[in-house]
């Protein structure tokens, strides 16, 4: 399965019109307009979704059923997630204003190429080992916070 197909079929069915094309699909749903439960229609601006096969996770609330809504902060999630590392395809993604393009959109299938899919870019990183001073600032930030609950 690629990005496109799992990213449909566990998350942008849930909220997005599907038609055949599954890039077109992804484009959709990543940067139309969607209902949000006070009723105003608005693109995803902000926060984290992780999806998993049959499970959607996601801070920023749309009126859409099956995605569970959780308020945590992203690294708090994202660790989580990884803490609890079930060896199948996931897919972390964050939302700013900037729509999240389909060129950065990859799944993570192992803990030492973990992907964060971003609006400005993919930060990939071994989860494995400690952050050095090139790793990429969200896996700084995630280590940090993951060291703290530890403490």
């Amino acid at each position: 399965m690629n990005t496109f197909d799992f990213f449909n079929d566990n998350f942008g069915k849930l909220f997005s019109q599907q038609g055949n094309d599954p890039y077109e699909n992804t484009a959709n749903a990543l940067s139309s307009t969607h209902a949000r439960p006070e009723g105003k229609d608005t693109r995803i601006m902000s926060g984290w979704a992780i999806v998993r096969k049959g499970q959607a996770v996601m801070q920023y609330e749309l009126a859409a059923e099956g995605i569970k809504y959780d308020t945590r902060s992203r690294f708090e999630a994202i660790d989580e997630a990884l803490e609890n590392w079930d060896e199948q395809p996931i897919l972390f993604m964050t939302f700013t204003n900037k729509p999240l393009p389909i060129a950065n959109l990859f799944l993570t299938i192992d803990l030492r190429a973990v992907r964060i899919c971003e609006p400005s870019g993919v930060s990939t990183f071994d989860y494995t080992k400690e952050p050095t001073e090139t790793s990429p600032q969200f896996y700084r930030t995630l280590y940090k916070q993951r060291m703290k609950n530890a403490s």
